[in-house]
């Protein structure tokens, strides 16, 4: 009989190792699932910044007319450029990629000036964000 018990307690800080062994490979998991979650979402952002900075290259490329309403144009189905003439004369020039699955698009904003219905960037025309107060100015036309 005493052969028997020292089997059962050999079985059982095996089983015990083996059970503390998958919680430890569950949480590693779960921390891998996390990791490729954030490098997938970033991936995905900079694959928009790279082609919202393409659809600003491209806007400054085509002609434009002035008006004090977004006015946008569209590089088949993936960059989208809008201009808006202010009402102090400034051009504001705002880019995009977009795509089925892009609820939230990265759109660039930059100041520029047109010049025979050419858009040229100002040197030091980058902006953060939209530069407007009131949100509705900030929506680009659909």
């Amino acid at each position: 009989m005493k052969r028997l018990q020292r089997g059962s307690s050999s079985l059982a800080f095996v089983l015990l190792l083996f059970s503390l062994g998958m919680l430890m490979l569950n949480g590693l998991q779960q921390q891998l699932n996390q990791q490729q979650q954030s490098v997938a979402s970033e991936i995905n952002l900079l694959k928009q910044y790279a082609g919202a900075a393409s659809a600003l290259a491209w806007g400054g490329q085509q002609r434009w007319q002035a008006t004090n309403e977004w006015r946008c144009q569209q590089q088949e189905l993936e960059w989208r450029a809008c201009i808006l003439l202010t009402d102090k004369g400034e051009t504001l020039m705002a880019a995009q990629t977009f795509s089925a699955e892009d609820k939230d698009p990265v759109t660039l904003w930059r100041w520029g000036s047109l010049e025979d219905s050419r858009w040229r960037a100002a040197p030091h025309g980058w902006l953060d964000f939209c530069p407007f107060r009131e949100s509705v100015q900030c929506q680009l036309p659909r």
